[in-house]
């Protein structure tokens, strides 16, 4: 009976701790943004997802043609110090910076720098090394290179990224892959933009890295205030990353799903997919994503910061053929391969990111509507999408990183569901 009332006890100082917590953590709810009179449930949902508390910090917009339809921002850039979220803010994006690092790739090969079926040993001669002589540019972008680790469970920095690139490139060159390339789809969660980057120095003319080129070939030009690698005098305008408490981390010991994730990580500690994440030395001291000396790296896999409106603009771009107007940022028949997926209907089991399928390094999906879509989604449920059937792109970041990788909250979803509903009436009321 004693052990009965000690465990009674615990639970309900867990409880009431949870519900002080919660209480303290409550700031004045903000709310700001911009949309067309057709999409008020959008915003409204929104809005109800600040009120409430379920939504921390985030943005979500979608572009149309080049012209934006919703535009909303609300919670906190920085709890802490009390620093709404504002409509300059850029966050993290983590993964969604794949999309940004496939795009860099397919200006390269629409110029004819590049070719996705070309191995990649002929244009870096020293890659061949250990096993990789037959690895093409696409079998890279699609994740089925085999090059999840960089060999001998070598790790790095952030900063050793940055500053010693040629003993990074020479551990790229020499590394063997982790299987047989081309055998299976395991996702190359950190390792694939360090050989993008590796590609873009050899190959590019002026020989920039992937951060300088993706700035000056794309997101100058067409106005997309997107950055792989913030730069130190942008960080004022950074939201600060924000993780689960304790109690927040508990409150998941006996969910499902998270016990599923925990068993599978366990039973397979030295899987490629395990062992992919375990490349950068910031995955497992995540703290340093708030040191600006850090973030400012351009290693396009994961250190992307944007703002939904500059990756719904990009993919917008995109879902209109490249050409949004007089300019053309990539050609049709490009853009035409990223909806394409070339992986099996059937991924790997290995794969640890949900199981996509992928194009031109790229993830293929469908929408609520069932129309297919590609683009690229990121920590805490984040997602930057282009869907070319009704010519949109949308996007929705946040910096709160859920403490359930196995489970993302939906706030996406129920948002690109009511923009959706809205979406359709509106189309049919302007064809009537």
């Amino acid at each position: 009976m004693y052990l009965v009332m000690k465990v009674a006890a615990l639970v309900v100082a867990v409880g009431v701790g949870w519900r002080y917590y919660q209480k303290s953590a409550q700031l004045p709810p903000v709310v700001e943004g911009f949309f067309l009179p057709e999409y008020r449930p959008v915003a409204q949902l929104f809005r109800q997802y600040v009120e409430d508390g379920t939504e921390r910090g985030a943005s979500f917009a979608v572009y149309h043609r080049g012209r934006p339809l919703v535009e909303l921002w609300g919670g906190y850039a920085d709890p802490s110090s009390r620093r709404p979220w504002r409509n300059d803010t850029v966050t993290l994006t983590w993964a969604c910076a794949k999309g940004a690092t496939a795009l860099a790739v397919a200006t390269l090969v629409d110029r004819g720098l590049l070719d996705y079926k070309a191995k990649i040993q002929q244009y870096w001669p020293e890659f061949t090394q250990n096993g990789k002589d037959n690895i093409t540019v696409e079998m890279l972008m699609s994740h089925q290179a085999g090059l999840v680790t960089l060999g001998g469970g070598r790790s790095i920095s952030m900063l050793e990224y940055k500053h010693d690139w040629p003993r990074i490139q020479h551990a790229l060159s020499t590394a063997a892959p982790d299987y047989p390339p081309g055998s299976k789809v395991v996702y190359h969660a950190v390792t694939l933009a360090m050989y993008v980057d590796a590609l873009i120095r050899i190959v590019d003319p002026q020989h920039r890295n992937l951060s300088q080129y993706f700035d000056e070939e794309i997101a100058k030009p067409f106005g997309i205030d997107y950055h792989i690698g913030l730069p130190l005098e942008q960080y004022h305008r950074a939201a600060r990353q924000h993780f689960p408490s304790v109690l927040e981390s508990l409150s998941l010991v006996f969910k499902p799903s998270h016990l599923l994730h925990t068993w599978r990580t366990l039973m397979a500690p030295n899987s490629p997919a395990v062992k992919a994440w375990k490349v950068l030395h910031v995955l497992s001291s995540p703290e340093i994503l708030n040191d600006p000396r850090q973030v400012e790296v351009g290693l396009g896999s994961l250190m992307g910061f944007g703002s939904a409106s500059s990756l719904a603009k990009m993919f917008d771009l995109l879902a209109n053929q490249g050409a949004p107007g007089s300019r053309t940022l990539l050609s049709k028949s490009v853009v035409d391969l990223f909806s394409v997926p070339i992986t099996l209907e059937s991924p790997s089991e290995e794969s640890e990111d949900g199981g996509h399928l992928y194009s031109q390094g790229f993830q293929v999906t469908r929408n609520v509507l069932g129309d297919k879509v590609f683009g690229h989604s990121g920590e805490g449920g984040q997602q930057a999408r282009a869907d070319a059937t009704n010519k949109l792109g949308m996007s929705y970041v946040t910096n709160f990183h859920w403490p359930d990788p196995a489970s993302p909250p939906h706030h996406y979803l129920q948002l690109e569901r009511t923009f959706y509903q809205c979406f359709k009436k509106y189309m049919a009321k302007m064809a009537s």
